[in-house]
This record gives C-alpha cells, structure tokens and sequence, in this order.
C-alpha cells in the first residue's frame, strides 16, 4: 500500500524505475502518486543500451484522491512507460486523472530519450488488457519516436478487453479522447475495447521530415 506521494513543482511517482534490467513484478498493489502513479523511464540509464525489460502489473489498484484537484501538486497520468519492453499489463484498475500539469491521458506509451543521451530509448511489446480505466479526461496515449532527441520507433502493441468509461472533457478536463496516437509508433491493435467517452475515438497526427508520418499497421477492430 503506497499512498499520499506528492510534491509541489516537479513529478513524483509511488514506483518508478529507469537504471535497471528487470525482470520486474508489480502485483496485487494500492499506488497513489501525483506525477505517475507507475513510470518506467524518465531518466536516462546509466548503462549503454538498457532498456528496463519483462515488466508484469497485475491486479493493482492506480488512483489519485479527489481532494487533490485544484492544489499545488504536480498531476499528471497514472501508468507511463517511456523506456520499456515486454510489458504485460493485466487486470487493473486506473482512475481520477485529470487535465493539471498534461493533458490528463491516463495511460502513456510514449517513448523518450528523457535528457538525450540514451538514443536506444523505445516502449516496445506492449499488451494492455482486461484493465479498467475510468474517471479521467482521456484514456490512452501512444507517441512511437520522440520528438525531442533520438530514439527508436516504439512498436507492437495490443490494447485488448478492456472496460473504458467516464471519459469525460466536461468533467475531468480535456477531450475525452479514447486513443491518441503521434510520432509515428508502429504495429498497433486496438480490439475487443468497450468504451464510454465524449471525444475522439481515435486521433492520429505527426510529421517526419516535413511529411505526415504513416501508423503503419493500425488495427481498430471488433471495439
């Protein structure tokens, strides 16, 4: 049970790990933090070409107490990868994200070489399923290349029977988007979603050298 993890001014997390192989187990857990609740990356490994790898979440509780809205706390998504691979997240539950110090996506497959010196950095192999995300502005976001400084393409994920709902811009914030997908990630599958949101359901957008850059291998299907 970890709880009441905040700061003003900057990200805090209930688990965070950046520096080491895994494999990694997360099971069966009450995670509060302001920042991100559970992030993989956010700083560069130490060790060339480390990427933290065979990662399991399973059966855990992800929330940010209400009474947090509207103070000085830094609050931004609940489960973020940004450096990561072979990743099974199974059986959660994640709510109460709102828009604060992003956008309030709850979820992020976001590759990042964070301070630019880890240009092996990529979120790859992802399966996301039999989760709950709810109460939040948007559900999920994937960016596949990071804008900022080199890294490779984030690819394969499956994002599969998953309950989705109150995602909602007039109530949390935001668009009440199910997917956003950006900078080019690859190999994606979307199905067997059940979804309540106000928004989008699937926004697309991006350039790579001054071209709009393709999703290749997209699959929305059976949602």
């Amino acid at each position: 049970h970890i709880s009441d993890i905040k700061i003003p001014g900057q990200d805090s997390q209930a688990i965070a790990g950046w520096n080491g192989t895994g494999p990694y187990l997360i099971e069966n857990n009450y995670l509060e933090g302001a920042g991100e609740n559970v992030l993989f990356g956010g700083s560069d490994p130490s060790v060339p070409d480390l990427v933290p790898s065979d990662i399991t979440i399973r059966r855990n509780y992800f929330t940010k107490p209400l009474e947090w809205r509207g103070q000085k706390w830094v609050v931004k998504n609940a489960f973020e990868l940004k450096n990561a691979r072979r990743v099974l997240v199974e059986g959660n539950v994640f709510e109460h994200v709102w828009v604060a110090g992003q956008a309030g996506y709850a979820i992020l497959f976001s590759t990042r070489n964070q301070d630019g010196r880890a240009p092996w950095s990529v979120v790859e192999d992802v399966t996301f399923r039999y989760n709950v995300i709810r109460h939040a502005a948007n559900a999920i976001n994937i960016s596949g290349y990071d804008n900022l400084h080199p890294s490779a393409q984030g690819s394969r994920y499956r994002i599969s029977h998953n309950l989705v709902y109150d995602i909602n811009g007039a109530t949390w914030g935001g668009g009440g988007n199910f997917v956003q997908i950006g900078n080019q990630p690859r190999d994606i599958v979307v199905e067997h979603n059940t979804v309540s949101h106000t928004g989008n359901v699937v926004t697309v957008y991006g350039k790579r050298d001054g071209a709009p850059a393709a999703v290749d291998g997209f699959i929305f299907r059976d949602n």
